[in-house]
């Protein structure tokens, strides 16, 4: 469906994640979540809302939204396919509601629809209920995006690959296991001895993984990179860099957006980042400003990811790091990257 209007760059806007609902006690937490998870990718409020059983439904949470000046709403079903509400319901409702709310723009998106992306997420939730590649059949197609069951015989030629370049020390170590899945990512072999572990850093991410840490990271590709893997494992991914409290505090103070988002989060509480798994991958400033956070203010972060890419303060971060005596995995110089601190994070969920 068209937006009724084109819309004004300066209007507010907001996204309502539409469920279905359900009779069943506590069924819309798994919706508050993926609108939680939106809410650090897009710069506006991302709220739930649903067709019927649960609450706030779906008028009553556009007429909440104009009340607060919102004058664009994007309503995104949570629905697999068009059936009688994506094609009959839901348009229904919204032009009632254009009728009560002539001041606001309705955009109404797609199903999830037939995406590879979603035939890939159920070849991996059968492999986790141990469907292996024999059984559902090892051609699996992976140009075409969709993911085999348990390791493709391409990846797992990969990794033998890698070990025969790398020639571990220790193949049953696990910082090895951590630094073969970067060369995987990056298809840099040398990266392997590059790679730095503070003694405990294992350790330290084990103990974190299994208590349910929070985990930080300093940009929506990290972020992106790590979030499947974190559900997996209950823990919950913040990213707080697209946030516009945050836009205000980086302008007010004269610093970067990864830096503010670390700094606000300290603000609002000043224990949110005690225990915590902070993944840095992109932005050194953000790295500086929560090394100031654990020297100043005594923040205590379980174990920092750290490796930030560039050549203006990326190495000189890394370095504050490895003397901050926080436990730490980093790669010391200008190397690094979002792809890199991804498959640091993902490796030690598989670790713990």
């Amino acid at each position: 469906m068209r937006p009724d209007s084109p819309a004004e760059s300066s209007e507010k806007k907001a996204v309502i994640i539409l469920g279905h609902g359900s009779r069943a006690a506590d069924s819309g937490r798994p919706l508050e979540w993926v609108a939680g998870r939106l809410a650090g990718r897009l710069d506006c409020p991302v709220v739930p809302a649903f067709l019927q059983f649960n609450e706030p439904g779906l008028a009553q949470r556009c007429r909440e939204l104009a009340a607060d000046g919102v004058r664009h709403i994007y309503i995104a079903p949570y629905f697999l396919f068009d059936g009688n509400h994506m094609l009959r319901d839901i348009p229904e409702e919204i032009d009632e509601l254009r009728a009560d709310l002539p001041e606001v723009t309705f955009t109404l998106t797609a199903a999830l629809g037939t995406d590879a992306r979603l035939v890939s997420l159920v070849a991996e939730r059968l492999g986790e209920a141990g469907l292996g590649p024999a059984e559902a059949g090892a051609g699996a197609d992976v140009a075409g995006g969709v993911a085999p069951l348990g390791q493709h015989p391409i990846e797992s030629e990969s990794f033998d690959i890698i070990d025969r370049l790398v020639e571990p020390e220790d193949p049953a170590d696990p910082r090895y296991e951590v630094a073969r899945r970067v060369v995987h990512a990056t298809g840099d072999p040398r990266l392997a001895d590059a790679l730095e572990f503070s003694a405990g850093a294992i350790d330290a991410a084990r103990a974190a993984i299994g208590s349910g840490a929070a985990v930080f990271c300093d940009v929506n590709m990290v972020a992106a990179g790590i979030e499947p893997t974190a559900a997996r494992a209950g823990l919950r991914v913040t990213c707080g860099i697209a946030l516009e409290e945050v836009a205000r505090l980086a302008a007010a103070a004269g610093i970067t957006r990864g830096a503010a988002a670390f700094r606000q989060s300290h603000a609002r509480d000043n224990a949110a980042l005690d225990g915590a798994i902070v993944v840095i991958g992109n932005a050194p400033t953000a790295l500086v400003e929560l090394l100031r956070l654990a020297r100043e203010e005594g923040a205590r972060p379980a174990l920092v990811v750290g490796v930030p890419v560039g050549f203006v303060g990326a190495a000189e971060s890394k370095a504050e790091l490895a003397a901050s005596g926080l436990d730490y995995i980093a790669l010391p110089g200008n190397r690094g990257g979002s792809n890199i601190a991804a498959a640091i994070f993902n490796a030690l969920v598989r670790l713990a």
